[in-house]
């Protein structure tokens, strides 16, 4: 593994290749791979105001230069590479007064990278997510922004295990289903995926709602990212094997994780349901510490 803290420039793996469970993995075209070399990453640097390190980097699919939060270990051993949970934003968190809270100053609240001894990261984006693509607009295409992107670069910069398994997501209400859908769609990429108080069950009749419209462009778009029918096509690659999914609670999605884990049950798939936590729909409220540690007790090693 390279660790190379301090790179500035092209993202040195996306140019010929995306690093998927620590193989390098061709891309689909040379189109796409000419595609990628347009990647730069800038940093890290220092954000002092919320102590976290921060990349910048230039996508083909975003709008715009987009930054990538990290916060690590307070310490670091030598040789040794850390579980990644990549904590999905749900919109807006880098506002003056974000509605939803600052994910990482949560994350260190509780002290989840160093009891659990994981790197936490947090992406911008320049358009509200869903974690999918626009049926036309190639600047919203945040699925492929987070694995062709994000993750390598998270993997290039720091020490980072490239493991499946330790390559872990996480989120709530849009970023919930985000965990769900991008664990659902790239189970050879993710290991784990835990979703608190998300509308997992929305339907293609869904469309329109809580900006899906602009981030999907149709309803025939929306319905390749639907939960419960994602579910139903990757029963074989979840079965048979620990639960890498986890859902929790509620707030005001109401019974949308009670209904989806009652859908996983049905089909066979293993998986973790607490319906037990309740809170405010915020990164700021009691279940986030209570969620971090029933999912990274799971998935990540307590660090030593």
């Amino acid at each position: 593994m390279r660790f190379t803290h301090g790179i500035t420039g092209p993202l040195a793996c996306a140019a010929v290749f995306t690093v998927v469970g620590g193989t390098a993995m061709a891309h689909d075209s040379p189109a796409d791979a000419a595609e990628m070399k347009g990647v730069t990453v800038t940093g890290p640097v220092r954000d002092e105001k919320r102590s976290v390190d921060v990349l910048t980097v230039t996508s083909p699919f975003v709008g715009k230069p987009c930054r990538i939060d990290v916060l690590l270990p307070d310490k670091l051993r030598d040789g040794k590479t850390y579980p990644v949970l990549y904590m999905l934003p749900v919109g807006g968190e880098w506002n003056a007064k974000p509605p939803w809270g600052y994910a990482l100053a949560e994350a260190r609240r509780a002290d989840a990278h160093n009891r659990h001894g994981v790197i936490c990261v947090l992406m911008q984006f320049d358009a509200m997510p869903w974690y999918g693509s626009h049926a036309t607009n190639k600047k919203i295409r945040h699925e492929e922004h987070i694995r062709k992107v994000v993750v390598p670069a998270i993997e290039e910069h720091y020490p980072a295990s490239r493991r499946v398994k330790d390559r872990l997501l996480f989120g709530f209400s849009k970023s919930g289903w985000g965990a769900v859908t991008l664990l659902l769609r790239n189970a050879d990429v993710f290991g784990a995926a835990c979703s608190w108080d998300a509308p997992l069950c929305f339907t293609k009749k869904d469309f329109g709602k809580v900006g899906t419209r602009p981030h999907f462009g149709t309803a025939e778009q929306m319905a390749k990212y639907l939960p419960l029918t994602l579910a139903e096509q990757r029963v074989g690659e979840l079965t048979g094997g620990p639960p890498r999914l986890m859902i929790l609670g509620h707030s005001i999605w109401w019974n949308h994780s009670s209904q989806y884990a009652k859908h996983l049950k049905e089909l066979g798939i293993p998986h973790v349901f607490d319906d037990s936590l309740r809170a405010k729909h915020t990164w700021t409220s009691k279940w986030l510490p209570k969620a971090l540690d029933m999912f990274l007790t799971l998935h990540a090693k307590p660090a030593k």
